[in-house]
């Protein structure tokens, strides 16, 4: 019994591992931060999977960001895994 629990671990470290990324942001980087809002009763397919370009405020650890999307709003803590740098291409990011 013992040894199953193991393994499962062992899978799920592998499973969550592999969609880890290993982005590292400075101050006043911009970066697009993954949209999880889910609505029910709307089709999730159109969605927008990024928000729009927010600005790293401070990195509060390795895996942790303070990040803000204007000087007026308040600042979020979001994890690495949901943060992808900003690329504009003319009017449209990502």
């Amino acid at each position: 019994m013992v040894g199953k629990k193991v393994l499962q671990g062992e899978r799920k470290k592998t499973s969550c591992d592999s969609r880890a990324t290993d982005h590292h942001f400075k101050e006043s980087d911009l970066v697009c931060v993954g949209n999880t809002k889910r609505r029910r009763g709307l089709s999730p397919k159109p969605r927008q999977n990024w928000e729009e370009p927010y600005t790293v405020v401070r990195k509060l650890n390795d895996v942790v960001y303070r990040v803000k999307r204007s000087p007026n709003t308040k600042p979020k803590v979001i994890h690495v895994n949901r943060l992808v740098p900003c690329r504009a291409t003319g009017h449209s990011y990502m």
